[in-house]
């Protein structure tokens, strides 16, 4: 009974372990509500967030206080915390679901001490209350825009930027908000960020968002880093600090 009461324990492990994907030294659970089969793919090809990764070591250093908008499933602050051994992230993402499952991918890698925001990240002229957010699959598709069609829609709490990082007091801030980075830095208090790195979603602004975008940070005293940019994702460092 006891050599078989083991084989059941060694089958539950077994199954705990195919049920985990990996991705640069980051364990990812394979929940399929979650990591649907566009996701999984992208995961096991070593294409998700790739630019985001092979960029974060050239700028990220273990000290940093980093604040992430647009969380999704957790794995760029797994990644952070596991592989460049960053001690302070908090996950800003708007997606209820996604929260819930970022703790999940907390737990998996042994990190603690990350807190999850469910909420919106707005430019401090908004004035503050409910946004809806459209969720759609793949989930890194869902944004604030109602368009294109999507699957179903949460009414998320709005918070200021520039109080979501003050009170962190952050130096860093990573943002991924399929859009939502047009205005986001309109008249923003950054004044203790050092380097903001940006996925730019060209197909949701266009050319005009993105000058808004960029104009906005260079405004703030935020310049382009070339060394680091690539494709999408792109660096801005403050102009005369380190």
């Amino acid at each position: 009974m006891k050599a078989l009461h083991g084989l059941a324990q060694g089958k539950r492990a077994g199954q705990f372990m195919q049920d985990l994907l990996s991705l640069r030294g980051v364990r990812i659970p394979n929940e399929p509500d979650v990591i649907t089969p566009q996701v999984a793919r992208s995961i096991r090809a070593e294409r998700y967030e790739k630019d985001e990764v092979t960029g974060l070591p050239k700028f990220i250093d273990p000290e940093d206080r980093v604040v992430e908008l647009g969380a999704g499933i957790g794995f760029i602050s797994s990644y952070l915390a596991t592989q460049l051994n960053v001690r302070r992230v908090m996950c800003i993402e708007a997606n209820p679901t996604l929260c819930d499952f970022i703790g999940r991918v907390h737990a998996a890698n042994g990190i603690e001490g990350v807190e999850v925001l469910n909420a919106v990240a707005l430019a401090d002229s908004h004035e503050l209350g409910m946004s809806t957010f459209y969720i759609r699959d793949p989930f890194w598709s869902s944004s604030l825009d109602p368009k294109p069609e999507y699957v179903q829609e949460v009414s998320v709490p709005e918070r200021h930027l520039s109080e979501i990082l003050g009170d962190f007091d952050a130096n860093v801030l990573i943002v991924d908000i399929e859009g939502g980075e047009k205005y986001l830095f309109d008249g923003a208090n950054l004044a203790n960020v050092d380097k903001v790195y940006l996925e730019v979603h060209t197909r949701k602004i266009g050319l005009r968002g993105i000058k808004a975008c960029f104009d906005h940070l260079s405004a703030l005293g935020f310049a382009y880093d070339q060394r680091v940019s690539s494709g999408g994702s792109v660096l801005f460092r403050r102009v005369g600090r380190r």
